[in-house]
Order: C-alpha cells, then structure tokens, then sequence
C-alpha cells in the first residue's frame, strides 16, 4: 500500500475490500444477453423503477429551468417551497404537523441513512448499531465508517419478518446507539403495525437509542397504508424518519427526500452540519418533488400497476413449486424457491432456460449467528412492463 493510502480512515479497509455480492449475478445477465435475441431478457433483478416520471413532475422541472436561471445556491436545508410541500405531506398522510425546524432535505435517504451514524455514534468507543437483515447496504457502511460495529437483526420466517428486540442480549442492548428499521420492508414486503413501531419506540426510548425509521416504500403498499413511526407520539423523544421521492414518484434518477423528526433537538446536529457541508438539493429537483408531493393521484396509479403486475406473477411463481411470501408493500417480491433448489440454482435455471432474471436472496442478506435469512428464497423487483410480466407468466406456466 502507497504511504497515502496508509493515511485512509483506517474504518475505510472493510468496506472497500468487502466483495461485490451481486458479481455473480451481474456476471450471469451479462452472460445471458449475450446468448438470448436483444430484448428477450425480463429482468426483475434490480429494483429500479422503468416506469417514467409523472408528468405533472416533467412539466414542473422543465419550467424551473427557466424560473431559476439567477436562483443561485440552493438551500442546504431546503427550499421554502419544498419544505412546505414535505410539511403538507406528511400531514395529510399521517396526521402529524411538522415545523420547518423539524425536516430537513436529503439527496434521497441513501446519503441520509448512510451519515446518521456519524452522529450519534463515538469513533474511540465500542458503540453498535443494530440493523435488519436484509437491510439496506448503506446502513452497515456507514456504522463501519463511523466506527462503530453492526449487530444484524434476522428478518426472517422464524421472526414473523419482524426485529425480534427481545432476542437482543443486554451487552448489545447497552452499546447500541441506534435502531435502523424499515417499513415497508425491502426485499420481504412486510409492514410493521402501529403496535408494532410502538413497542419499538418504547424499547429505543428504554434503552437511550436512536430509532431511524426508513419509510421509503410508504406510499408502495397493497391494502391498508403503511403507518409512520412519526404517528407514535413518543417517537417525538427518539426517533428520525428518512423518506424519498425515488419509489413513490419513479425519481430515482433525481435522489431527493427528506428527514423528519418531531423533535427538533434530535434533528439540530444535523442540520447544522448539513448548512456547512453540502449544497442543497437542485432548485430544479425540488420545483419536481415540490409537485410530485402535492400530487396524490400517480402514487393510486401505480400502486394498482404494481398489484397487476404481482396478482400476474405471483401465481405463476406458485405453478412451479415456489412459495411466495405475499407483501403488504414495496415492489419486491420475496418467493421460496423449490425445496430441492438453492437460490442461486433456482434463479440460474430461470435464467438461462427462460430468460427470468431475479436475485438469489441469501446475496442480499448477510450470514449472522448461523443463519441467512436469505437462504432458500430470491427477490423479484416487479419493474418490468405489464407486458414482459405476462410474458414471463407465459414461459413460467409452459409446458
């Protein structure tokens, strides 16, 4: 190693040589793109959005260019308008008014979730974050950087796909510093209840730690809607909601959401820091977001594409021995595969006798205490058009 990088975070080494989980299954695509007819291929692997950005949000951000041309920096905090349109969201989803002190802009809640645990964890003491698995990669990351250590919280069949708190041992109790949870959950499509995020509150607030509640599929649900842990009042004490226009609004190419907490204190640092950190998102993505937020009408929309597209699916998945586990929201499917089959088995016949593209689940979820909540399941993300999914109907239910 050159004496510069000597010199790195010396926090940096195990994320930087952590391997790629997915080269294997970046390697198989590439692989059968090569062997099928260009656009043969029906990818459900990566959980990206195809369908366009609304309109309405277009329009929007293609008038802003013009508005503003002489705008300058734009607010590290966010923009007035924008934060009156998260302040009216949030209301009108989930009855909780907010201040402007208590909300700040984010470039999407990967940049959030990845920076919170500078924050609240010591990099000279033995801190840990407890953390679902599956989880979301920038969770792990950014304890690493930070310097504290992981303690994963299998989500899994044995656990009802819940955090089983209890199962925590009083020493990780002490140390932890926070809480990450997710719901709806990405990939298993559960959704915690209001009792549920209480129990939580209250376990957070027993015990001195930070609860970050990532509700980034809040507006993807089948059924009831997802309620946030901001609806908890004593969440006001301990908790911090990350929240995106990425999954509700197919803004994945523009990385804007927000940070909310009913307790300004808990929320000061950060923006502190923020105001002499970064710039603020683009006047230009936030006249969109600003739109795409008042907007209730193309998250309905949606929401019934993406119940076409699993009630289309889901079934077909069925006829050939899978066993899915049915979601409540977000756009992935979680299936066990066939008995006799292993992720990675399941999802290479799929695909190279099919042209079926999904993701083995044990890669997106970690090996811990002697289990992969992963194992024996893969993640399907229902992105493709409604057509390529009938399609993949048609070959899976084929003789």
């Amino acid at each position: 190693m050159s004496r510069r990088l000597s010199r790195l975070n010396p926090n940096l080494p195990p994320i930087l040589t952590a391997p790629y989980p997915f080269d294997v299954v970046d390697s198989n695509k590439k692989r059968a793109l090569e062997e099928f007819p260009e656009g043969y291929v029906i990818d459900f692997g990566v959980g990206d959005p195809t369908d366009p950005v609304p309109e309405l949000v277009r329009r929007k951000m293609a008038g802003a260019v013009e508005e503003s041309k002489c705008s300058g920096y734009p607010s590290a905090l966010g923009g007035a308008g924008y934060i009156a349109a998260v302040r009216d969201f949030v209301e009108r989803r989930f009855g909780v008014g907010l201040e402007p002190d208590q909300l700040c802009a984010t470039y999407g809640a990967k940049y959030a979730s990845f920076h919170l645990p500078w924050y609240f964890c010591d990099p000279a003491g033995d801190d840990m974050c407890l953390i679902p698995n599956p989880g979301y990669p920038p969770y792990t990351d950014g304890t690493l950087l930070a310097g504290a250590e992981p303690y994963y919280l299998n989500i899994s069949e044995l656990s009802g796909f819940v955090p089983d708190l209890a199962g925590i041992p009083a020493d990780i109790v002490a140390r932890a510093r926070i809480l990450f949870v997710n719901s709806p959950h990405s990939p298993t499509g559960q959704v915690l209840s209001l009792d549920q995020l209480g129990e939580i509150v209250r376990f957070c607030l027993d015990n001195d730690i930070v609860l970050v509640s990532d509700e980034c599929y809040s507006e993807l649900f089948y059924g009831d809607p997802p309620p946030s842990v901001l609806e908890v009042p004593e969440s006001a004490d301990c908790a911090i909601v990350l929240n995106s226009l990425s999954k509700r609004s197919m803004m994945t190419s523009c990385a804007v959401g927000f940070m909310a907490s009913r307790n300004p204190d808990l929320l000061g640092p950060i923006r502190a820091i923020t105001r002499k950190s970064i710039q603020g998102v683009a006047h230009i993505i936030e006249a969109g977001a600003e739109a795409a937020l008042l907007d209730d009408a193309h998250p309905r929309e949606m929401r019934a594409v993406y119940q076409e597209r699993l009630d289309i699916l889901l079934p077909a998945l069925e006829s050939v021995g899978c066993v899915p586990v049915r979601p409540r929201g977000t756009f992935f499917l979680w299936v066990k595969v066939p008995e006799a089959d292993t992720p990675l088995g399941f999802s290479e016949t799929l695909l190279f006798e099919k042209g079926i593209n999904c993701v083995p689940g044990n890669l997106v979820s970690k090996e811990w205490q002697g289990e992969n909540p992963g194992d024996g399941f893969v993640r399907f993300a229902l992105v493709p058009d409604i057509e390529q999914v009938r399609e993949a109907r048609q070959r899976l239910t084929a003789e």
